[in-house]
């Protein structure tokens, strides 16, 4: 039996490599999400992305089996062979299709049970496509991850967003193609995705299905599948409810709304924890190392997020019209919550995939449990009392301060993190928030009556650019900004005294 060969060489060094090139792919994918989003928000009405986000509520549901927690099993496995390669990817064709044909059978049946329109059923059944893609691509992508191959990682990410999504997606737009332009566009990212991870990662594309090799990693796949489908619930209860409750069309300024106040959060998030997992998974026996990684990681992700959802809050008002158009005004009062959550959701980000790289998914579980709870009491008080859809944000905020809460608790007990160090973190993290927040709000307020709307908000952009620019340079006292410089990501320039 053959073992793998894993990426060797200082552990640290590949880890900030790797960081620097996922962040960058993010960064990149971002600055081409903007012009795209913006154009697609302005082709078709708030209905289609309504529309698309209630079928990928039913899909993500069945996605947690589909792809059985496959990658991340690859990932987090001490010795892994090429008999267990096999056997993950037999496990993908077999959960991959029978995702697929889940879906396509069941999807009539869903839509009478949500409510929805008649053309929910051929949108799902079409972006099931798309799932089964990813499914098939988990055990290049799991060990693309394994082998700390970033670069690889992050092109991938990026050409096929481009190429794979944007592309499709832009040009049926622009024929009247309506909600079948998303759908194209999310199926052609999927499929490109996969076969690219494959090239780039080939392995040996014969499915083995032994059930005493299946074991370990079915195990591994079905406990990370279960916390996910909770997480899913958790995190998509608000979507059903808003589509049942408000329709289509306010489903559809909420999801844009969302996805204003979490895309550079989640990508950033995103591109993380491809990094950390497999980092954190080769100490996973090393509990000094890793209390002392999850103290690094909250200095560094609290100075960032917070302050980056603070300042997407504070521009609600005027970003939401700029890159949405006019139409979008429910969109622009839910952002600010929506950020809320969203810089919380990131930060608890990192606690969960080191549960995961510890192997202690039922940890997670329990959290997210507990987590299920007090969104479903606080869904049930919104609908109640009619709070509409400002409720149903409420509601999620309270579920990810829980969840955060409950997070802390468990990495105080079983890897000993330092309260002191954690309060220390965000304290500074929430000092910046504010001090970003204030410089945007005067701009704001100096600038309103002289200037145009875009104006405006391209100055408070800049001032708040110019305040982050100036916390790196001489914000050497703080725990972020230290561990930042220490780490090789604070570029040349900035890298100045403790000011």
């Amino acid at each position: 039996m053959t073992v793998l060969p894993t990426a060797e060489g200082g552990l640290t060094g590949r880890a900030v490599r790797g960081m620097r090139w996922t962040l960058l792919g993010s960064v990149a994918t971002f600055a081409v999400q903007i012009p795209y989003t913006a154009v697609l928000s302005r082709l078709l009405p708030p209905a289609d992305f309504g529309l698309v986000a209630l079928a990928m509520l039913m899909l993500s549901c069945v996605n947690y089996f589909a792809q059985g927690g496959l990658s991340s099993a690859v990932v987090q496995r001490d010795g892994l062979t090429e008999r267990d390669v096999r056997t993950a990817f037999g496990l993908s064709l077999l959960t991959g299709s029978t995702g697929l044909v889940l879906v396509w059978f069941a999807a009539p049946f869903v839509v009478t049970l949500l409510a929805g329109p008649r053309q929910l059923i051929p949108v799902t059944q079409a972006l099931a496509i798309a799932f089964t893609a990813t499914a098939l691509g988990a055990t290049a992508s799991g060990l693309l991850r394994r082998n700390m191959r970033y670069r690889a990682v992050a092109v991938t990410e990026f050409g096929s967003y481009v190429f794979g999504y944007c592309g499709p997606g832009l040009a049926l737009a622009l024929t009247g193609a309506g909600v079948w332009s998303l759908v194209a566009a999310a199926v052609g990212q999927s499929v490109l995705r996969a076969a690219w991870t494959y090239a780039l990662e080939p392995h040996d594309p014969r499915p083995l299905f032994d059930r005493i090799a299946m074991a370990p990693t079915a195990s591994f796949g079905a406990k990370v599948s279960g916390v996910g489908l909770l997480e899913f619930v958790n995190s998509n209860m608000d979507t059903a409810l808003v589509g049942r409750f408000g329709g289509t069309a306010v489903l559809g300024q909420y999801s844009r709304a969302g996805f204003v106040a979490t895309l550079p959060l989640e990508q950033l998030g995103t591109a993380a924890s491809k990094v950390l997992l497999p980092a954190l998974s080769r100490i996973q026996h090393e509990r000094a190392r890793l209390a002392a990684a999850y103290t690094d990681l909250t200095a560094v992700t609290t100075l960032l997020f917070l302050p980056l959802a603070t300042f997407i809050a504070a521009l609600s008002g005027r970003l939401v019209p700029l890159l949405l158009g006019a139409r979008w005004t429910v969109a622009a009062a839910l952002v600010p919550l929506l950020a809320a959550s969203a810089v919380l959701g990131v930060i608890v980000h990192f606690p969960a995939v080191l549960a995961e790289a510890l192997g202690q998914v039922g940890r997670k579980a329990v959290i997210q449990g507990a987590r299920l709870v007090t969104v479903a009491v606080g869904a049930g008080c919104a609908v109640w009392w009619g709070s509409g859809v400002i409720g149903f944000a409420l509601v999620m905020l309270g579920g990810r301060i829980v969840e955060h809460l409950l997070y802390v608790v468990w990495l105080r007990a079983v890897v000993g993190v330092s309260a002191r160090s954690l309060a220390i973190a965000y304290g500074q993290g929430a000092a910046v928030a504010g001090l970003l927040a204030g410089t945007v709000a005067v701009v704001d307020r100096l600038g309103r009556p002289v200037l145009p709307a875009p104006v405006v908000a391209g100055c408070a952009a800049l001032a708040g650019v110019a305040v982050a620019a100036l916390v790196l340079r001489f914000g050497g006292w703080l725990a972020g900004v230290q561990m930042l410089r220490a780490r090789g990501l604070v570029p040349g320039l900035l890298k100045g005294g403790a000011g």
